[in-house]
């Protein structure tokens, strides 16, 4: 699996150049990147969401919703042959998961996992999947 560098379109909008620079916005940037859609798009119909389940656009209740709305299903982590959760560079290396891990989300996309960092060997606590993807 490799790791490409993606700000999932932020850079399009708003500086990325410099550490100061990071907003904490994996959530729109993962989903941005897996859904093939604009930053300021997803950005938008996630604040759209909030607002009608006064909810953070980033709460795990308000993302489940979005994706759900989607097309997308929640699934429960994937296990290796001894029961624990697989790592995200254990994933297969075909189709797009949104994956959460503790404390952040990200995107694989057909073998790439695309992120501001490299979180390969954390482990996945749940991932999201979409047939049509």
């Amino acid at each position: 699996m490799k790791f490409q560098k993606s700000f999932g379109g932020r850079e399009k909008y708003k500086s990325v150049k410099y550490k100061k620079d990071l907003v904490s916005d994996c959530v729109i940037r993962a989903i941005s990147i897996g859904l093939d859609q604009d930053y300021k798009q997803t950005f938008k119909e996630l604040l759209d969401l909030s607002w009608e389940m006064l909810n953070l656009p980033n709460s795990w209740k308000c993302v489940e919703e979005y994706l759900t709305r989607k097309g997308w299903t929640k699934n429960k982590p994937m296990r290796n042959s001894r029961n624990r959760k697989l790592k995200v560079g254990q994933f297969p290396m075909d189709g797009v998961y949104l994956i959460q891990i503790n404390g952040h989300f990200t995107c694989l996309k057909d073998g790439v996992l695309l992120d501001t960092w490299d979180c390969r060997r954390s482990s996945a606590n749940s991932y999201y999947t979409n047939q049509n993807k």
